[in-house]
């Protein structure tokens, strides 16, 4: 079977950059993902193609051995020196025999010279398993593999576990996953030996996350800092109010001084974000006055009392 093309899969040149494979990656897989696709066996059959392609091209030592001896240099107990050794000695001087340097691994029988043979690629390099031939390799660990993860902001900000489901050229898997409070958008979780399988009996790679958390119409995050934008109407904001606001340790009074104007900033120590091994953020509240929707004479006319209560034109300082 040839080689298949790697590069081409993700549709990037052989000298493309980590970023530009990976950058490729996400795009193909999120378009292939089986979830977005259901029941379509050639999105599948494309989204493993793309799963191996880039699990080969983003480990740099399996990219080397691709690059140099295609599939081949990929199959468990390879040894590229001997390789080398022995495709660079084909027709040298000095008696060069593959029974001398592999032993079994050049069976069969001599062919009227005492430096000639048939053999078999595989088990002159130990890909053919476990054998007389067969040369001990290093164990190697397995490569790191990449996935996405979405949450809501309240989970985001309280922490959560949540189930994953996997598919890769491995497999299908399910993993609970525990996303840490305080995590934000664009955050990574590494999952330890969740990754590729190691080589030779080395250890598996990692999983890492990237956590994509929904936006909040009133709630945002900046560090530990909690921030919510807190409606209050023009009265509550003119002689002050007692109003209650959504905290991650449940709902407290906020005290609206009297005279709060819209973009007001109040704050409420330790009602914030609880990173781990740190003490709780603050949470800071934004005043924004609003207006009844609908449309009322009363409330029309109510509000030209408050006009007329200004004793100067509020934008008389606005300049450029």
């Amino acid at each position: 079977m040839a080689d298949r093309d790697f590069y081409k899969t993700l549709g990037v040149s052989r000298d493309a950059s980590p970023e530009e494979i990976k950058k490729a990656y996400r795009r193909l897989a999120r378009e292939l993902h089986p979830d977005r696709n259901p029941d379509d066996k050639r999105a599948e059959e494309r989204f493993k193609d793309v799963s191996t392609a880039y699990e080969v091209l983003s480990a740099p030592e399996k990219r080397k051995l691709y690059d140099e001896f295609g599939e081949m240099g990929l199959r468990e107990g390879f040894d590229p020196e001997a390789y080398r050794t022995a495709t660079q000695g084909f027709g040298g001087a000095g008696g060069f025999d593959f029974g001398d340097l592999f032993g079994a691994a050049a069976r069969g029988r001599r062919r009227g010279s005492a430096t000639q043979f048939e053999f078999n690629l595989e088990d002159l390099f130990g890909v053919g398993g476990p054998g007389p031939s067969a040369y001990a390799r290093a164990p190697r660990r397995g490569a790191d593999l990449e996935s996405e993860i979405t949450v809501d902001f309240r989970d985001a900000v309280l922490g959560c576990t949540k189930e994953l489901n996997l598919r890769s050229a491995e497999g299908e898997r399910t993993l609970k996953v525990r996303i840490p409070a305080g995590v934000h958008n664009e955050g990574k979780i590494r999952l330890r030996g969740q990754g590729g399988e190691g080589i030779h009996g080395g250890p598996p790679g990692d999983l890492v996350l990237t956590v994509r958390v929904r936006k909040h119409p009133y709630f945002s995050m900046k560090g530990k800092q909690l921030h919510v934008k807190v409606p209050v109407t023009p009265l509550e904001a003119y002689a002050g109010a007692k109003v209650s606001v959504p905290t991650p340790e449940g709902s407290v009074q906020l005290t609206v001084p009297a005279g709060s104007e819209s973009g007001a900033k109040l704050r409420l120590r330790g009602k914030g974000v609880a990173a781990k091994g740190g003490q709780r953020g603050d949470l800071i509240a934004h005043l924004e006055v609003v207006l009844p929707k609908s449309r009322s004479e009363a409330v029309e006319e109510a509000l030209k009392t408050v006009e007329e209560a200004f004793d100067r034109d509020p934008r008389e300082s606005l300049k450029l």
